[in-house]
């Protein structure tokens, strides 16, 4: 037999709590709140009317899922439609090609959600052995569809990639040393440069650079929101940063880089054009192929990082790149500073 339920709970639906709060002008308010099937609490606002019939609605939710066997396919196809949309633009094309893996494996035939045990998560990374990152990432992205699973109330159980060793995936190592950008710099036009030097001189990532519209420089400051974690950045523009966007300021276009047709330059278009130029570059100095062809644009960002510590410390770098853990920052130095012997 459960617990008789407080004095101020009796009388409320099934799952629905209820809290007074003091204020400091000491009037006591009420909050009210929806018990989920992992205990956690959704807070449902002051009104008792309302919070009275969400309860309903959430309530009828919980019995029509108990009601059916719920599958990974249900679950995921609801975190579809309803999660993903919420993402940014390129973490949401990949969140869908990951989940058609996922679906590949879990959902033919559907698998029952409350049947996946850790053995299950163990046999798709051994299914996916070939794609290692891909592999990684896709249990993650598994991890959060459970969690969300847990909130719907569709599961009260643990999620079975818990403590599943997954693969030890080595991460970029690329340090674009000086003598190599000058062998690409030297086949690109003036807007490629630019599009290099601005990137290296602000630490951003690619699609940050190519949505620079003229609206953010401001009294020589450069506003950025990152797109990949919604950072705020104020950057400040001056010396050769300053003359690159003057020059390109005085273009009479809404974005500081465009394509051939005068819109909005994307980021596919940047790394196809930093391609052909790189492969040129690879043909023309051939003793350097090898490390010209290495060279991804994205990796101007981890050589910023890298020169802004070597120059001043981690805590100078994090802030350039806009990471919220110096640990994170760490994966994009990409060189250590000198030492010096013992005795000079």
């Amino acid at each position: 037999m459960g617990r008789p339920r407080k004095r101020e709970n009796q009388g409320l639906p099934q799952n629905l709590i209820c809290r007074k709060r003091q204020r400091k002008n000491g009037k006591i308010v009420t909050y009210y709140y929806y018990v989920m099937s992992d205990k956690k609490e959704k807070p449902l606002g002051m009104d008792k009317y309302l919070a009275v019939l969400e309860t309903a609605r959430l309530n009828c939710d919980v019995v029509k899922i108990r009601e059916k066997v719920i599958t990974f396919v249900t679950v995921a196809i609801r975190y579809q439609n309803e999660v993903i949309p919420l993402k940014a633009l390129n973490t949401q094309r990949a969140n869908r090609v990951n989940l058609k893996n996922l679906l590949a494996f879990f959902g033919n035939p559907p698998a029952p959600l409350d049947k996946i045990e850790p053995q299950h998560i163990k046999q798709y990374l051994d299914w996916r052995k070939n794609y290692t990152a891909s592999a990684n990432n896709e249990i993650a992205l598994f991890h959060h569809i459970w969690m969300k699973a847990r909130e719907w109330g569709y599961t009260r159980f643990p999620c079975p990639s818990e403590g599943i060793q997954r693969y030890k995936v080595k991460f970029r190592e690329i340090y674009i040393e000086d003598r190599i950008l000058e062998k690409i710099y030297y086949f690109a036009d003036q807007q490629l440069r630019d599009l290099i030097d601005v990137a290296y001189l602000t630490g951003q990532r690619p699609i940050d650079i190519v949505s620079i519209e003229k609206k953010q420089i401001i009294d020589d400051e450069l506003y950025i929101v990152q797109k990949k974690t919604k950072k705020r950045m104020r950057i400040a523009v001056v010396g050769q940063l300053k003359e690159i966007f003057n020059r390109r300021l005085s273009e009479d276009r809404e974005y500081l880089f465009c394509n051939k047709r005068g819109a909005k330059l994307s980021r596919a278009a940047l790394s196809n054009w930093f391609a052909k130029i790189r492969e040129r570059a690879a043909k023309h100095f051939q003793e350097y192929a090898d490390e010209i062809l290495a060279v991804q644009f994205r990796d101007l960002r981890a050589k910023a990082g890298t020169d802004k510590f070597l120059s001043s410390d981690t805590e100078t770098a994090q802030k350039q790149l806009g990471h919220t853990s110096p640990q994170m920052t760490k994966r994009y130095i990409r060189k250590d500073k000198i030492i010096l012997p013992t005795k000079v």
